[in-house]
């Protein structure tokens, strides 16, 4: 078995069994808490294998889980708003699959982990500060959303702050929202493709851990409202903590 990942996904069976707990564990997040599964199997994933599988592996599972979430959302979703912001994605997301293309390994890692530590807190945060210009303000969001989805396959922190600052109802929020999210991750597959960072490894460790993916998510969303948000932002916060440290030491 350990032969046949080493030579069709140029991995070792111990460093898969690592990546598909992460994929499992970060999965039954996103059910948990409704987002954060790149905020988690990014940074983790990346230290087992390299940053930018980590990336493209969390680009094709959004793709894959886009259409379940958003079919039953449609009719609510902010049309204009969403198309907005998508386009500007759609702009910025090469350049930042190009970013981390480019940028060594180790930096790459110590990036993402330090994105996805903030991200966290965009999520968690209540209100945002305001900015005054709508057009600068979409332009903004949509640009810097399609920045982070291709360096680090998380769109999420812009949009989020976008839809608490304007205070849109709940529903409409998170159907807009996973409407975007599917639009960037079409916008990561294409460019990655383009770009030929889409290769064998990618496509087979994605094919592998995806049941995991669906049903870390299916689990977790039976314990939604189970668990206390102080116990599970601990939680989360330490896991990227460590993560953090090891990326710093690799770098070291």
């Amino acid at each position: 078995m350990d032969l046949w990942f080493q030579t069709y996904a140029n991995i070792s069976l111990a460093s898969f069994v690592l990546i598909a707990f992460v994929v499992g564990g970060a999965s039954f997040f996103r059910g948990l808490t409704g987002f954060g599964y790149a905020i988690l199997a990014v940074p983790f994933v990346g230290l087992v294998a390299t940053p930018q599988i980590a990336v493209i592996m969390a680009i094709l599972m959004q793709l894959l889980m886009g259409p379940i979430g958003i079919r039953k959302t449609l009719s609510i979703v902010d049309v204009p708003l969403v198309g907005k912001i998508s386009a500007w994605a759609w702009v910025t997301t090469p350049l930042g699959l190009w970013l981390l293309d480019i940028v060594s390994a180790d930096i790459a890692r110590l990036l993402i982990t330090g994105i996805a530590i903030v991200s966290f807190f965009a999520f968690m945060m209540k209100r945002a500060p305001t900015l005054n210009n709508s057009l600068s303000r979409i332009a903004l969001v949509g640009s810097t959303s399609g920045l982070l989805n291709g360096f680090a396959a998380m769109p999420g922190p812009p949009v989020v702050l976008h839809f608490v600052r304007e205070q849109v109802p709940p529903a409409i929020s998170r159907a807009s929202m996973m409407a975007i999210f599917f639009a960037t991750s079409i916008a990561g597959t294409g460019v990655a493709l383009w770009l030929g960072m889409i290769d064998k490894q990618a496509i087979i460790l994605t094919a592998l851990t995806c049941p995991l993916m669906i049903g870390g998510n299916h689990l977790g969303s039976q314990f939604f409202g189970r668990v206390s948000e102080p116990v599970w932002r601990v939680f989360v916060i330490a896991l990227l903590v460590v993560a953090a440290g090891v990326a710093l030491i690799r770098l070291l």
